[in-house]
């Protein structure tokens, strides 16, 4: 059997749970690859028998996973599934992509979720789930490789029941109506972003082009193309990654970012801590910092006031 496990990280949480997925993986398979969604084509799907996809939960699906399967041609029955890295509120994720999938045509043989840090300008520095993705997530991911391989194998020689149902949509109300405001925002809540280009290095830096979500960077054609407004960005979902990465300081936000974070210092998070409550209580969540130890007096850009924000994990050659 020949597995491709597709990602897309920003951070590096979902990254390294694609590469434990497919460690374990390989205990089943004769093939494992791992690739970037960017490096992906529909093409080089009917070079295998069963598909991970995988990325961070956006409040549902990024808008490069939701191209993936709205894009994707008739998959005729191949076998996929689907993993995702989240802080507090995932539970939007798997009601909407796995319908979705099935969709395109894929028979969903699966799916898992886990916890990993999450790297916003004005989120808690160091956040509720901070430690997240750890060794015991690694080994779970491991399994789960393993396990999907030798599910799809087994579903293939007829054992149709293992096929999982479509998941219910049981997001509480509390988390339904934040995520739903979240997306009914008008332009970016973090702040309209804009590009400086006399501080840009591009070509020598693609940072940005290379880890938008929305693929609104395109520095390489004339004009060039940057954000949602082709010279700036102001796409509401609450995207500030390129601000995040920027080495040179060359992407801005307005309003500045540190206005933007005051009413964050201090501000703790009572639905995030309600939710991870309950988590806790259903052995879903492993606590590795108490919430004293939660920055609430530290959103992360006042936490690392130095550019870029946040450093961009280095991925594997072969990704």
């Amino acid at each position: 059997m020949k597995v491709l496990i597709i990602y897309f990280s920003q951070s590096g949480n979902t990254r390294k749970i694609a590469h434990s997925i497919a460690e374990g993986s390989r205990e089943a398979a004769s093939q494992v690859d791992v690739r970037s969604i960017k490096k992906v084509t529909y093409d080089m799907l009917e070079e295998y028998d069963l598909i991970g996809l995988g990325s961070p939960i956006w409040k549902a699906d990024p808008p490069n996973i939701r191209r993936f399967y709205r894009n994707a041609p008739d998959q005729k029955g191949k076998h996929i599934f689907s993993f995702a890295t989240h802080g507090t509120m995932p539970s939007f994720y798997f009601p909407v992509v796995l319908p979705n999938l099935k969709k395109a045509g894929f028979t969903v043989i699966g799916s898992a979720r886990w916890y990993g840090n999450v790297v916003m300008p004005g989120m808690p520095e160091p956040y509720y789930t901070a430690g997240h993705p750890d060794d015991q997530d690694c080994a779970e991911a491991k399994a789960f490789g393993k396990e999907m391989v030798l599910r799809s194998q087994r579903i293939t020689a007829g054992e149709t029941d293992l096929i999982p149902p479509m998941p219910k949509n049981d997001v509480n109300q509390n988390q339904a109506v934040a995520i739903v405001n979240m997306l009914l925002e008008y332009g970016n809540p973090q702040g309209r972003i804009i590009r400086d280009k006399e501080k840009c290095i591009y070509p020598k830096c693609t940072r940005c082009m290379d880890n938008c979500t929305m693929d609104y960077i395109d520095l390489s054609c004339e004009p060039q193309k940057f954000g949602s407004e082709g010279n700036c960005c102001d796409d509401n979902h609450e995207c500030a990654w390129c601000f995040m990465i920027c080495p040179t300081g060359a992407i801005r936000l307005e309003p500045d970012i540190y206005e933007h974070i005051k009413p964050f210092i201090g501000v703790r998070k009572p639905l995030f801590e309600t939710i991870l409550d309950q988590a806790e209580k259903d052995g879903e969540f492993r606590r590795l910092i108490s919430f004293d130890k939660v920055g609430f007096d530290t959103p992360y850009c006042l936490a690392h006031p130095n550019k870029p924000h946040f450093k961009v994990p280095a991925k594997p050659l072969e990704d």
